[in-house]
Order: structure tokens, then sequence, then C-alpha cells
């Protein structure tokens, strides 16, 4: 998409790193509580003090496990060219919004491995912190390097919507030429490891002859969940992708004809094609995309227009792919795009209801 998504609505600014908005979901907090009192049980059979020490460490030490990890997301986008929105921290870690207009495969991967590979600097510092220290600050060293590590490897499984699956993705988009494709097989990786991730917290305890403990049990659903609810959406999203890399246009596009907006309606009905009118300025931005209900028929154009943005005015040609049809209506969030050529003269009009239909037909023929 070429415009910046809204920040999380609650969410409050904190910081910047490079340029770069932070953000706190105010559902991070909820993410906070579970490790501080993760923390504390862990730490409180030394005494309460060393209990409530260790949760706090516990919060902070992930807070900046997670801001690193999105940090070398950001980092590696904008070095790369992209233009990076802002970072956010959720209950589920954190995310990094980024313009990926003009990704290839090789890009996509090393954005994308950019986070674990910040974790895992993190916990070799910790690591060798934990070696030098001695006493409760080796211990709380240990604990920040393993929390690190258990990030960068669990982030590494080679499934969507982790970093491992996007790699994964651009591996297979590489060699076929397919996004969609790399989509589909990293999305399916991803279902497994969600199934695995569950498997594991029910059977490890089975195994052992115990049952399991709910709140583990609790979290591995949960984790497996959103695994699950992610590898879906990438599974999902294939057949736009292969829309975008394998429709052109003219196959989306239908006829129009433009008019001008003094134009009666029983005129503009014997022209072939959808009517285009030029407003004030002379952009084609009127558009007549039905009349509903008994009207004049000498009523002029002017009165049943709707007038799309600017935005969507987009100069392509027949056999050009979708993307900045499709960017235009994301961006505008307008479904109607009047197509043009040859410095600005209309050529067809396109909406979201078409395009969804050729979707839906070139999905069934592969």
């Amino acid at each position: 998409m070429s415009s910046a998504p809204e920040a999380p609505r609650g969410s409050l600014r904190i910081g910047s790193v490079a340029g770069v908005p932070v953000h706190l979901d105010r559902t991070w907090l909820l993410l906070a509580l579970v490790i501080g009192f993760l923390g504390y049980q862990s730490g409180s059979a030394l005494g309460p003090g060393i209990g409530l020490a260790y949760a706090v460490w516990l919060v902070v030490g992930i807070f900046v496990a997670v801001l690193g990890h999105e940090a070398g997301h950001a980092l590696v986008a904008r070095a790369l060219g992209f233009r990076v929105h802002r970072i956010v921290a959720t209950l589920w870690g954190g995310h990094t919004s980024y313009d990926a207009t003009g990704a290839t495969p090789w890009r996509t991967a090393l954005v994308a491995l950019a986070g674990p590979a910040v974790n895992g600097a993190l916990a070799a510092a910790g690591l060798v912190a934990s070696i030098v220290l001695d006493g409760t600050a080796s211990s709380f060293a240990w604990a920040f390097g393993f929390l690190n590590g258990l990030l960068a490897v669990f982030n590494l499984l080679p499934g969507l919507p982790l970093d491992g699956g996007a790699a994964v993705q651009s591996a297979v988009w590489g060699a076929t030429g397919r996004r969609d494709r790399g989509l589909l097989v990293a999305g399916w990786i991803g279902r497994a490891v969600a199934v695995l991730v569950v498997l594991w917290v029910l059977g490890r305890p089975l195994l052992a002859g115990t049952l399991p403990d709910l709140f583990d049990l609790f979290i591995g659903v949960v984790m497996g969940w959103i695994l699950w609810t992610g590898a879906s959406a990438a599974i999902a999203r294939a057949p736009l992708e292969q829309l975008v890399h394998t429709v052109r246009v003219a196959d989306v596009a239908q006829p129009a004809v433009v008019l001008p907006s003094e134009t009666p309606l029983a005129t503009a009905r014997t022209r072939p094609g959808i009517v285009v009118c030029p407003d004030e300025h002379g952009r084609p931005t009127l558009v007549l995309t039905g009349v509903e209900g008994p009207v004049d028929p000498q009523v002029p154009l002017s009165a049943l227009v709707t007038r799309v943005p600017d935005g969507n005015v987009v100069e392509v040609g027949p056999d050009d792919l979708l993307v900045p049809v499709l960017q235009a209506m994301s961006s505008t969030q307008v479904p109607i795009v009047v197509l043009t050529r040859d410095g600005g003269r209309v050529w067809a009009v396109t909406s979201a209801g078409h395009v969804d239909a050729v979707a839906k037909r070139s999905s069934a023929r592969t």
C-alpha cells in the first residue's frame, strides 16, 4: 500500500527509533502483566523482593527484545529504500508497518530476517554478561539472553506469519517468480507449525506421565490460534497476489465515454460504455455509476454522477499490471477507478466488484 495506515486506536506514541515513530498499544499492558506474574512466581522463591525485581526485569527485558526485533525490521527496510510508517508494540509482541512497494524476494527476506538477527545479538550479549557478572545480576543477564534466544528461534520457524515463514515465502517466490505460490507454501507450513505448537504443549507433559498445566495449555492454544489465523490470512491473500501478477488492466477494464456534465441523461443512455464527466477543473472524476428509480430523462448528468478522488484517475495501458489500480482503491477506499492513457485520455473504468469477478474466474482456471 502506498498510504500510511493509521496507528491503532488507543495506542500511545512513546518515542522513535531513527526517526520511525514507536507506539505502545494498550493491549501490550496485558502482556506485561502476564510476563510480570510469571517473573514474580519464578523469583519469589528467593524472597518477595527478588521476585518483584525479577518481574520488573522480565517486563523490561521483553519490551527491549520486542523493540529491538521490530527496530531490526524497520532499519533494514529503510536501508533498502522502503518507507517505514511506524513500530507498534502489542499484546502479541509487535509489528512494523512499512510500504512494500517495489519489494523483491531477497529484499523481503532481508527485512524479515533482520528481526531475529537482532534478538540473536541480544541473546549473545545477555549470555556473555551472565558469564562476566556474579550472583543475581548474572541470573538476570542469563534470563535476558535466554528470552532473546527463544524469540529468535521461535520467529525463525518456517511458516507464516513468523519471520522464518516470510523467508520461505521469499525463497519460493524467487524460485518460481510467483509471490502467490510463496504465500501458499509458507501459509500451509504455518498451519502445520500452529498444530505442532499445540501438540507440543499437550504431548510434552503427557509423555512425562503428567497432565498439562492449565496455564501452559492456555498459552499454547492461544499461540496456536494466532499462528493458524496468520497462516490462514496468508493463504487467503494468495489469490489476490496471483491477480496482481497475472491479470492485466485490459482484463478488468470496462469501456468508457466522456460527456460534458450538462449532457441530458437521455443522450447519455444512447452512448455505449460507462459515462465519465470532467469536473470543474477538467479532471475526469465524475462517473455515472447507475441510476435508481424513475428519473427525468432530461436531467443533466451533473445531478447524477459520483465524484471520485483525483487519486482514482490512474494512467495505465491495457497491457499493464493491476498494481497501480489496486493501490489507488486501497489508498482512497473508493472502489471506482478511471483509467487514462496518452497524457490523460479516458479509455475505460473499472471497479472493485469487477476486479473481484475477474479474480474469481482467474482462480477457477488455475
